[in-house]
């Protein structure tokens, strides 16, 4: 009887391995797209354990475990961090609908054939759909014993580094807000890029006790961390001190991705604080190091595109003077060796206060806290004002990529648009 068994297992796998669809392969743009699936899509998953649950997928013909993570939520809507002080959403452990489960679009596969051999239960199938009508799909499982071992995102919270397959980034372990080193792997070059800056313009009481806080006075330290093999989260104290007295505190989160970064900011301004500013303004940036040649395009300059040379043209005075706003504020720089980056900026809640472009091209000048000289090119957002009270809250969202093809039109937008997604009980 044993014997028969193993006959007909081997002869299903056999059956399965040479009936699986072959499906064409997904665009880079596509690949590493972090898919996600809100639990409260799926009603029939919630209450079960979260440690009872896995996903899988066809691969070559077998039903293999691919990685994922699900992160709970709290009732801010960011990601659930034990001991901060906004509580959980839902219930620990379980699955609510405000969890989220998270995957790569690139390790979904063809359609199961029911006769694959798995080990535990069948809960959903999801079915994700391309821009051109491709179905891939994975499984949701209960109670399998089998897990995948790839980790897209790697992080040391002692280091402060962050390492994916495509980048690597250190942060200053006495501030987050200031980065140590960063590296692409495919880019033809020194440091690519040498700083995220922030730059808050304002006076103190009066405008006439104007001052500039920078990295220096604002500062972000790791209170926890959430290590995903998809993403990875890190909650951060952001403080603003004025004079080494600290008058702001918000919440900050870091979500590394396999191809990207994101900062989630969020708080609530004390008015009495909050008046100690007066007419404050808040620049966010990255600073480049050298890429002379490179091009930037934005959201309302998608034509001549702004070329780093160490000085500014006419044209990219042109591009600075078209602006950005909350609507339309896409950023595009491509370095011409192997890095592109593609920002985009998010207001959360009640939060919409004017944008402006943020723009240097300059071959000398210095701003420090920064590791090289010069900003080449300097580029990012500015928020031109600030509420008096109540809620602050944006998503600063960062995309890389060796080189994105075609025009802006093309792939911008589309960069950050995740497939259609169905999803069905099993």
């Amino acid at each position: 009887m044993t014997l028969m068994r193993t006959v007909v297992f081997f002869l299903l796998l056999a059956i399965t391995s040479q009936s699986y669809a072959l499906l064409p392969p997904l665009r880079q743009i596509d690949a590493f797209k972090v898919i996600t699936v809100e639990g409260e899509d799926m009603p029939w998953v919630l209450g079960l354990p979260l440690s009872e649950l896995s996903l899988a997928a066809m691969v070559d013909g077998v039903m293999e475990p691919i990685p994922f993570q699900i992160d709970q939520y709290n009732t801010g809507g960011a990601v659930y961090f034990e001991g901060w002080h906004v509580p959980l959403a839902g219930e620990p452990g379980v699955m609510d609908g405000t969890d989220k489960l998270l995957f790569l679009f690139k390790d979904a596969g063809a359609r199961r054939d029911p006769r694959a051999p798995y080990d535990g239960e069948m809960v959903a199938e999801i079915l994700t759909r391309d821009r051109n009508g491709v179905e891939r799909f994975v499984y949701l499982v209960r109670n399998s014993r089998l897990r995948a071992d790839e980790q897209y995102v790697r992080y040391s919270a002692d280091l402060g580094l962050v390492e994916t397959d495509f980048y690597s980034l250190r942060y200053n372990p006495e501030n987050h807000l200031k980065w140590d080193d960063f590296s692409f792997v495919n880019y033809v070059g020194d440091r690519p890029l040498d700083s995220m800056k922030l730059r808050l313009d304002t006076g103190i009481l009066t405008p006439v006790t104007g001052t500039e806080l920078n990295n220096d006075q604002m500062v972000a330290l790791p209170t926890g961390e959430i290590i995903g093999p998809i993403r990875t989260t890190t909650q951060l104290n952001f403080t603003l001190y004025v004079v080494k007295l600290p008058i702001l505190k918000l919440s900050m989160q870091i979500h590394h991705l396999p191809k990207g970064l994101m900062y989630d900011v969020r708080g609530i301004i004390p008015e009495l604080r909050r008046k100690l500013l007066v007419d404050p303004s808040l620049t966010m940036s990255l600073d480049a190091n050298q890429l002379v040649g490179a091009n930037t395009y934005t959201a309302n300059w998608t034509e001549t595109p702004a070329v780093v040379d160490g000085k500014i043209s006419d044209n990219e005075k042109a591009m600075i003077e078209a602006g950005l706003d909350q609507e339309h504020n896409w950023i595009w720089l491509t370095s011409k060796r192997n890095l592109d980056a593609i920002a985009f900026v998010d207001y959360l809640g009640d939060f919409n206060e004017p944008m402006r472009l943020l723009y240097e091209d300059d071959f000398e000048r210095e701003d420090p806290p920064e590791v090289f000289p010069g900003q080449m090119p300097n580029v990012g957002y500015g928020i031109t004002r600030f509420p008096m009270r109540g809620f602050l809250g944006f998503v600063v969202s960062l995309f890389f990529s060796d080189g994105f093809e075609g025009q802006p039109e093309d792939f911008v937008e589309y960069a950050r648009t995740l497939p259609e997604l169905e999803i069905r009980a099993m």
